[in-house]
């Protein structure tokens, strides 16, 4: 080995026993710190907030240094627990000098926490003695976050606060603003009276709409979209809803509807849309699962601007074990009045319940937009070919005429919790132009009903009817079968029907209702008590069937998610059920 590789080796060796002295050397903790508190949730607040955890490991530490900090750290933990609403909490120190590292502990008695004995909310401002706003001053009492018997603690104070002034600026009052709060806290009752007072400011109108953003779609597109009508009481809901039809456009990667920040006090306040465009063409894939069809494959292109004339055109795919579809739509720029026309084609095989159809379908459509799902007047034809086992196959069509009128009002878009929202049908086709005339009505509705903070009650109902002669020659599609995860829990997809050997096919008639109470334990989940019951006949009388049992509920960005235990009184079993999102 030569001379230069032993040197290197002798360096190397060196600097690794330096580098292992340094470490060696390096000071531990001069102290540690720990947290007497009664609760594990008070002991990891205050020692994540405590300043002393940051200089535990400081060599230049001193005792007398380390007293004075702990002393400092003693108030800040009295104003920590006094947020959390415990104004009477002890709070000492000790300093362990003989243990290695010393040992600092902070002791904490916190006493009775606070508790909200009364709440007392006024107005100032003229919206205090406007009429039409005495529905939006019940609603704001209603609606206070931090009630009575609830613990007091600073950050729910402001929150209620925020979200009370927030209210009251929904409607007319653009600029409400918080005129005066106090907390009068009681250290003998360990009670708080809170006492607010909501200036509501002066009242708004709407202005014109200024459209801010468009660069490859003219501006015609957003403002064809508003629902906003110059003149109009201000109200945040109409601004919100014009956000959501410009995004539901597939236009825009994102919309913003407010009134001018710059705008005069009072008056009318100009409207300002402003978006940011997104790409003209969009590929979408997923696999999903329910109980009711099972594993889900989807595939979907939309391009947005055909042809480069903001014309939108979508096609998409979908399999699973019960259906196979393939589909394209086509829908024109939205004209003013937030109307547009739509057409599709599509073809579709479905196996359910020993029923086999294979349907093509042509549709046009009108629409305009409202406050829940769109308005439509249709024409429609559907040719199909029904086969069931040990039967001759049989070939229905129809072209259907009709229309679909959807209604909502919720307190929130995904997870609402107030409100009601459904849907109602009409339409027929007539004999000349199909195998069999029918008439045909359907409506559905939710209704959603709020008991406190932790308690929410659903009432859902659904029924139709096709007026006929027979059942015979309609097209599936127009019938009714029930059973499944969004209808009668307990049962098969679309198991309810018209039985007709092994088979279950449509009938004429479909009436069914659900009652669900949930209680959540926390901000993201829950557990639910329901019952529901109905059918779907031809003949005869209506026979209900029902499905009692409990679930589990999750609040997720794309909407509830249930897993549902349901008990089929009919059929005498239990079934599984999975399913997210409401059915709008």
């Amino acid at each position: 080995m030569s001379r230069r590789c032993v040197r290197a080796a002798a360096a190397a060796c060196a600097g690794a026993l330096v580098c292992a002295a340094a470490f060696a050397q390096e000071p531990g903790p001069k102290y540690r710190l720990s947290v007497d508190a009664p609760t594990k949730e008070l002991r990891e607040m205050l020692a994540r907030g405590s300043q002393l955890a940051r200089w535990q490991s400081d060599p230049q530490m001193t005792p007398e240094l380390l007293r004075r900090l702990a002393g400092e750290a003693v108030g800040e933990a009295r104003e920590a627990l006094a947020a959390q609403g415990y104004f009477s909490a002890l709070v000492s120190f000790s300093l362990d000098r003989d243990r290695t590292p010393w040992a600092l502990t902070l002791h904490v008695v916190p006493g009775t926490q606070t508790v909200v004995r009364s709440v007392e909310i006024a107005f100032s401002g003229p919206g205090a003695a406007d009429p039409e706003a005495g529905r939006l001053r019940s609603e704001v009492r209603r609606d206070w976050l931090l009630r009575p018997g609830m613990p007091f603690t600073q950050a729910a104070w402001n929150e209620a606060k925020r979200e009370a002034v927030r209210k009251l600026a929904s409607w007319r009052y653009a600029g409400a603003r918080l005129g005066s709060s106090r907390a009068r806290v009681d250290p003998e009752t360990n009670g708080a009276a809170l006492e607010v007072t909501l200036e509501s400011g002066p009242p708004y109108q709407f202005g014109a709409v200024e459209v801010r953003g468009t660069k490859r779609y003219p501006e015609e597109v957003v403002a064809n979209l508003s629902p906003v009508q110059p003149g109009g009481t201000y109200d945040r809901e109409v601004l919100n809803l014009y956000a959501r039809r410009l995004l539901a456009t597939g236009y825009f990667a994102s919309a913003r509807v407010e009134v001018a920040a710059d705008a005069p006090e009072g008056g009318a306040a100009p409207v300002r849309a402003s978006v940011i465009e997104g790409n003209t063409q969009h590929f979408e894939g997923g696999v999903s699962f329910n109980t009711d069809a099972g594993l889900r494959l989807e595939l979907s292109h939309r391009n947005v601007s055909l042809f480069d004339s903001a014309w939108r055109g979508r096609s998409q795919l979908r399999i699973d074990q019960l259906t196979q579809e393939v589909r394209y739509d086509l829908e024109a720029p939205p004209s003013p009045g937030a109307r547009w026309w739509s057409s599709s084609a599509s073809a579709k095989n479905s196996i359910i319940q020993e029923e086999e159809n294979a349907e093509l379908a042509l549709a046009l459509a009108h629409n305009w937009a409202g406050r829940g799902t769109p308005t439509s007047v249709l024409a429609s034809f559907h040719a199909e070919e029904q086969r069931i086992s040990g039967q001759a196959v049989d070939h229905r069509h129809a072209l259907y005429f009709g229309f679909s009128v959807g209604f909502r009002s919720t307190d929130d878009l995904v997870l609402p919790r107030r409100g009601y929202f459904g849907r109602v049908t009409a339409g027929g086709a007539p004999d000349e132009l199909s195998t069999r005339g029918f008439q045909r009505g359907t409506a559905q509705g939710t209704l959603l009903v709020p008991f406190g903070r932790n308690d929410d009650l659903l009432l859902r109902a659904e029924g139709g009817i096709v007026v006929a002669r027979s059942r015979e020659g309609i097209p599936s599609t127009f019938l009714f079968r029930t059973g499944g995860d969004q209808t009668v829990r307990g049962y098969a997809f679309e198991s309810l029907g018209v039985r007709q050997g092994e088979a279950v096919l449509g009938g004429r008639y479909l009436a069914i209702g659900s009652a669900e109470y949930t209680h959540w334990f926390g901000p993201s989940w829950g557990i639910a008590a329901f019952v529901d019951g109905g059918d779907a006949w031809d003949t005869g009388d209506y026979d209900p069937v029902f499905g009692i049992g409990t679930g589990v509920r999750f609040r997720t960005p794309i909407g509830p998610v249930r897993v549902d235990a349901a008990y089929g009184e009919a059929v005498e079993s239990w079934r599984l059920h999975f399913s997210v999102g409401f059915v709008f």
